[in-house]
């Protein structure tokens, strides 16, 4: 009995294990081209399927999801979604099938079988075989980060007319495009997460603020700006100023623009266009400063005051444009007054002789013109005016021009006859050349340097009495004029006086005499050239009445005329020169009216 049950389980036993070892080996034949149960991939069932089976059940998947799968990328307050196959992300589903089939296939049996059964209980995840083409994307990285990125922008200004906006300051941003790379190829690899947050930098501007600023341009063009200009009476008591102009508000952002100063904004006015607005207006204000003018007592050695002194006055430019950017920064006064600087005269009203130096008569020296028009004398007389009380300083140059001032009707001068070149013509000032020669020759027998002088065209009687022929000076301004030099250390005083009942000028020379000796030849007459005949020709200025002549110039001989004239001072020669003169011939000039016949033999111009 006991050897029978040994023996059925025994063959039951054999039996079972026929059988298991039948069904597992079924089993293993049934599926040897097949994937074992369980096995899935990137979560597509594919247990039991033959690789191509497998394959097609994958494209089947991925055709229904292909461009689908994505990737959301975020960046500061932007987010791109991009798919998969932008990033050149691809999957080997070929791959992926002949992994999914060596599953419960390699190791030893045990292994193998292990891997079966687990794969049938719990599933086995096979995972994509992906390829990343990385050129791709970082193509489509530094895209994306060309569009969010920025650089960082300072706070600023912006003028609309008058209004005055602030633009806020922008913070930039940097993409790290290495790290983001970085992440999406981990992504690809473990197809995990779905967003990222792409690393980046933040970069804060220089300047976050310009409320300052803002204010300080709002200011400027709160309102117009307007520039008064000083004014004086004849006395040089100031008067209230007058406006000169105005800077609209309109027009007050144009002379101005707004630079950076360390990290900061700041106005910077145009102050080239400032002064361009301002410069016209020097001529308005200027003035050379004046010397005072006096008399000279010998008897008491004082100077008495005849004309006051006067400082100059300049237009400061740079300091009215500092004016004018001063009102436009005022919120309340917005005026601004021309800066005009003063200068004192070298010469004041409380000069004293002791002080200039001024003790005795030096020389004079005086002309004879009796004859003369109405017209000439009072020219002789108003020229002779400028020149009373003048003070030269030692060392200075005395120029008759520059003293005289300006010909003219405006000035007070009249119409006469005047020599231009070698023509006698009308014109305002004849005369004035007969005060030129009065101070001639005072600067002569005062033993002066002359540093310029030209005699007349033409011999002139006027000019002869006295002194005699070669002493004249002839001046017309700005291409002749009388020059002589101060060589004294001591302060000349030049007075004039004209003589009505004589009809005389002088010239009188006060200073401090220095032991100088002057010695003036007579003069020399040469090269005598006879004048022609006489010359007649109609009145141009109908002054003449009909059938009437009036002789308007007088005949005299060409000659050269010099004289010498030697200046010492303790033995020693200070000047030695001969001064030489040349004059044309002039012949008799007349002039007649209407119906008048000029005689036979004389020269007619018509």
């Amino acid at each position: 009995m006991l050897k029978w049950l040994s023996a059925l389980v025994l063959s039951t036993s054999v039996i079972a294990i026929a059988a298991l070892g039948f069904s597992l080996g079924y089993y293993e034949l049934a599926l040897r081209e097949r994937i074992f149960p369980g096995v899935r991939i990137a979560g597509v069932d594919v247990g039991g399927m033959t690789p191509e089976e497998a394959l097609a059940a994958l494209q089947r998947a991925r055709a229904q999801t292909d461009g689908t799968q994505t990737l959301r990328l975020s960046v500061a307050d932007q987010t791109f979604t991009v798919r998969m196959d932008e990033f050149g992300a691809a999957t080997d589903l070929a791959e992926a099938v002949w992994q999914a089939w060596h599953v419960g296939r390699e190791g030893d049996w045990i292994t193998q079988w292990r891997e079966r059964l687990l794969a049938w209980w719990q599933g086995a995840e096979v995972g994509s075989v992906l390829y990343f083409d990385e050129h791709a994307a970082r193509q489509r990285i530094d895209q994306i980060a060309r569009q969010v990125e920025r650089a960082p922008r300072d706070a600023t200004v912006r003028i609309e007319g008058t209004r005055v906006v602030e633009v806020p300051f922008e913070v930039g941003l940097d993409v790290n495009e290495e790290a983001t790379l970085r992440l999406v190829r981990a992504f690809v690899a473990q197809g995990q997460p779905t967003a990222i947050v792409v690393p980046h930098e933040l970069r804060p501007p220089q300047r976050t603020r310009v409320s300052e600023v803002v204010e300080a341009v709002r200011t400027v063009l709160s309102g117009d700006v307007v520039v008064l200009l000083p004014q004086w009476d004849r006395d040089d008591n100031l008067l209230p100023p007058r406006e000169a102009f105005r800077i609209r508000s309109s027009d007050l952002a144009r002379l101005f623009t707004l630079e950076e100063h360390e990290g900061t904004l700041r106005v910077r006015w145009q102050r080239e266009s400032l002064a361009a607005l301002v410069t016209p207006f020097a001529a308005a204000v200027e003035r050379a400063p004046q010397n005072a003018r006096f008399t000279f007592n010998p008897a008491t050695q004082t100077l008495t005051p005849i004309a006051p002194a006067r400082e100059g006055r300049a237009l400061d430019v740079e300091a009215s444009v500092e004016a004018i950017i001063r009102a436009a920064h005022s919120p309340q006064d917005r005026t601004a007054a021309l800066v005009v600087r003063t200068t004192p005269p070298p010469i004041p009203t409380t000069a004293t002789a002791q002080q200039l130096g001024i003790t005795a008569l030096i020389t004079e020296a005086t002309t004879y013109f009796k004859g003369s028009s109405a017209a000439r004398l009072a020219n002789v007389r108003l020229a002779a005016s400028r020149f009373h009380g003048v003070v030269i300083p030692p060392g200075t140059v005395f120029s008759f021009n520059a003293l005289v001032g300006e010909i003219s009707r405006e000035e007070g001068f009249e119409e006469g006859l005047i020599i231009v070149g070698n023509r006698t013509v009308r014109g305002v000032g004849g005369g004035v050349c007969q005060v030129s020669t009065t101070a001639y020759q005072a600067a002569l027998r005062a033993g002066f340097p002359i540093l310029e002088r030209y005699p007349h065209g033409y011999r002139v009687s006027y000019y002869e009495r006295g002194m005699g022929p070669g002493f004249d000076a002839s001046v017309y301004s700005p291409w002749a004029d009388l020059k002589f030099r101060n060589d004294l250390n001591s302060h000349l005083l030049i007075e004039t006086y004209y003589d009505p009942v004589r009809v005389t000028l002088t010239f009188r020379f006060y200073g401090t005499p220095d032991g100088r000796v002057v010695t003036i030849s007579r003069p020399t007459i040469t090269d005598v050239v006879p004048h022609g005949p006489d010359v007649y020709e109609p009145d141009p200025e109908g002054e003449v009445p009909p059938g009437q002549v009036k002789q308007v110039e007088f005949a005299v001989d060409g000659a050269t005329i010099w004289f010498t004239r030697t200046v010492t001072r303790g033995g020693q020669v200070l000047i030695n020169e001969r001064v030489v003169s040349r004059y044309v011939p002039w012949q008799n000039v007349f002039r007649y009216g209407p119906g008048f016949t000029p005689p036979e033999g004389a020269i007619v111009r018509r």
